[in-house]
């Protein structure tokens, strides 16, 4: 019963934030580091894979963390490059588990079965 109850609180305060103060709402989901509970930080995934914050742009908040997990610099990259990979990370149907994932700072063999920017990374890298 729990569970339920932590989804429900999740989903109702991520509700409220988007109408009462999105501006807060943005800030909590640009800022990996702040603080939630888990209620919350599930229900933020959730809207985030649903795309139900439509302003949200991953390549501003996960590319970095993301580049940063596989020690990848942007100095690498052409500005065509670059554009690339901000487009397939904006596009990802997998920005919730990869936002969290970058909260947990998981590691690289963690990000591996997700991020669809992986391949491109490891042959840029590769061509150096």
């Amino acid at each position: 019963m729990s569970r339920i109850s932590d989804y429900i609180q999740g989903t109702r305060t991520v509700r409220e934030l988007q109408l009462s103060a999105p501006e807060v709402m943005k800030d909590m989901i640009y800022d990996l580091g702040y603080p939630m509970n888990p209620p919350l930080e599930r229900a933020v995934a959730c809207i985030l894979d649903e795309r139900r914050f439509p302003d949200f742009r991953a390549a501003e908040v996960l590319l970095p963390a993301m580049m940063k997990t596989f020690a990848f610099s942007t100095q690498k990259l052409d500005k065509s490059s670059l554009k690339g990979l901000e487009s397939v990370c904006n596009n990802c149907r997998m920005v919730g588990h990869c936002w969290r994932a970058m909260r947990d700072h998981a590691g690289a063999e963690v990000c591996r079965d997700f991020c669809p920017n992986v391949q491109a990374f490891t042959v840029i890298a590769n061509n150096e």
